[in-house]
């Protein structure tokens, strides 16, 4: 089977050949034709940078914060303009449309114009150059029209704010949210192997410590794999937790890593999807915090899994008891952040919302999603049920 990207060169190549040949017949000089052949491949590139251009500009002029901007084309790398905008940020489905839009919009108002002056002139050579570049300045735009199977497709992008923008939000808002999770992991395994705390490795590949942090480095930005495959690693990672000769404490950040990262997801789910996590879930959550924090008891890192083991258990006052000593300035800021904005759900569910308002914004508002969470779960009547009890099997 060709691969794609050898279809695609020999695409291009047979376009090249195609337009020498054309080039040639309206020139009728082979010198001629091989330079605006090569004038028509130059203008692709000036094209993509004003297609990029296209994008920045309407990301400026509509308010959207732009994170990254990458301009490389035949370089193998793709050119891109990465926005970060808040879930809640007005009218978001229309600016997210005119966005994607942008860089299309440029393209084919570029190809009209060179199309315009190409009917202009009088010389041929000209005339040749300036339709090749109108040509590949109109494909390039409607390429990037037509939904792709990539995320990053214009098309797709703009279909999907178009025609789902509450969904599209939603999932921006969760990309979001994942992002506040991989901060915290990161924080809890650069507390534990970045400074090599986790004992001696075992002797052969299921080194605990390799084995954590390649999850969280495979994991962090954004789930490239399908989600079984996510839980077929955290699945291995708890069989280390769990096994004799893995040293205690790498067992402990396991724990905690594995507790923070589905524990929050299940929050999330219980009270903003109205999903409540199911009773075994639920208890191998509590299984491994409760391994972490045997261990570290001490730990801000253990004490936050254990807490949120006990949120999800709807034990406030346990998960209360556990972070009322949280130290700004001696803990590392994230966790401490953390710490407060689960306080502060469990101050919700106590009925004590004057001290949950406090701990809101105690947290710095660092944690914009987790902090929607506990405003969610505020003005709940009643306070949604984080789990649901084990269905009892009829006698």
């Amino acid at each position: 089977m060709i691969s794609s990207r050898r279809r695609l060169v020999v695409a291009c190549v047979l376009l090249v050949l195609e337009a020498m040949a054309f080039a040639l017949i309206v020139t009728e000089s082979v010198t001629g034709a091989i330079a605006a052949v090569g004038l028509t491949c130059v203008s692709l590139w000036v094209h993509i940078v004003l297609h990029e251009c296209g994008h920045l500009a309407v990301a400026k002029l509509l308010g959207l914060p732009v994170t990254a901007v990458r301009i490389a084309p035949f370089t193998g790398w793709r050119s891109e303009v990465w926005v970060r905008p808040a879930p809640a940020a007005a009218a978001l489905p229309l600016r997210m449309v005119l966005f994607y839009l942008g860089g299309p919009m440029v393209n084919l108002c570029t190809a009209a114009v060179l199309g315009a002056a190409a009917a202009l002139t009088n010389t041929a050579f000209t005339r040749v150059v300036l339709l090749g570049a109108a040509l590949v300045g109109a494909l390039l735009g409607v390429v990037n029209l037509i939904p792709g199977t990539s995320p990053r497709s214009d098309g797709r992008n703009l279909l999907r704010w178009l025609l789902a923008p509450t969904a599209t939000r939603a999932a921006l808002r969760a990309g979001h949210y994942q992002a506040e999770i991989s901060r915290t992991v990161r924080t809890i395994i650069r507390e534990e192997v970045g400074d090599h705390r986790l004992g001696d490795p075992v002797p052969d590949d299921n080194d605990p410590r390799l084995a954590l942090a390649a999850f969280q480095e495979r994991w962090s930005t954004g789930h490239t794999l399908s989600a079984a495959d996510f839980v077929a690693d955290a699945k291995r990672l708890a069989a280390l937790a769990r096994a004799d000769r893995t040293d205690p404490m790498a067992a402990a950040a396991i724990g905690q890593v594995l507790t923070v990262q589905f524990g929050l997801w299940y929050l999330y789910g219980a009270v903003v999807n109205g999903s409540p996590v199911e009773h075994r879930e639920v208890v191998e959550i509590s299984e491994l915090a409760e391994l972490a924090f045997h261990v570290q008891p001490h730990m801000l890192s253990a004490r936050v899994a254990m807490s949120l083991a006990h949120l999800l258990n709807q034990r406030p006052e346990q998960a209360r008891s556990l972070l009322l000593d949280v130290r700004p300035g001696i803990d590392p800021p994230d966790l401490c952040n953390v710490a407060f904005l689960l306080s502060a759900i469990a101050e919700c569910y106590l009925g004590n919302h004057a001290d949950a308002d406090a701990l809101m914004r105690a947290s710095g508002g660092d944690y914009q999603q987790l902090t929607q969470v506990v405003v969610a779960i505020r003005a709940a009547d009643p306070a949604p049920h984080l789990f649901a009890p084990p269905t009892m099997a009829g006698t």
